[in-house]
């Protein structure tokens, strides 16, 4: 899959969406997502840059674990998108670090769909050996 290519220093305008999909797609997107290793973050925001998402859509941010490799993952989401998306719609893919300047704008969409726990974080349980595997 090709993720959304946006050049630094472009007017990026993102925002929580005027008709966001169905809640029933998105939940669907953000549990397809959660079968992908290497995406600690989702969002669904509405986005507008000049001559790159006109007019103003609804995208996918993902936000990559780092060290992941980013092409494996985009091949993922877009064989995953290609099963739940309805025929003839498509949705732009614009992958993040965590280190983004842009990643708080995203967040502050409210548009969220998807987080994974810390790489390595254990569960409370495990932590404590409340339970024994």
């Amino acid at each position: 899959m090709k993720p959304l290519s946006i050049s630094k220093g472009s007017a990026v305008m993102l925002g929580a969406p005027a008709q966001p999909m169905p809640r029933a797609l998105s939940d669907t997107i953000g549990e397809m997502l959660r079968g992908i290793a290497g995406i600690r973050e989702a969002y669904l925001p509405q986005c507008y840059v000049a001559s790159v998402v006109e007019p103003p859509t609804q995208i996918l941010v993902i936000v990559l674990d780092d060290g992941v490799d980013h092409q494996n993952v985009l091949d993922a989401v877009g064989q995953g998108l290609n099963h739940v998306l309805p025929p003839g719609m498509h949705l732009d893919v614009w992958p993040m670090t965590g280190h983004d300047g842009l990643l708080s704008t995203v967040r502050g969409t409210g548009t969220h769909i998807h987080s994974a726990p810390p790489p390595g974080k254990k569960p409370r349980w495990k932590i404590f050996g409340w339970l024994r595997s």
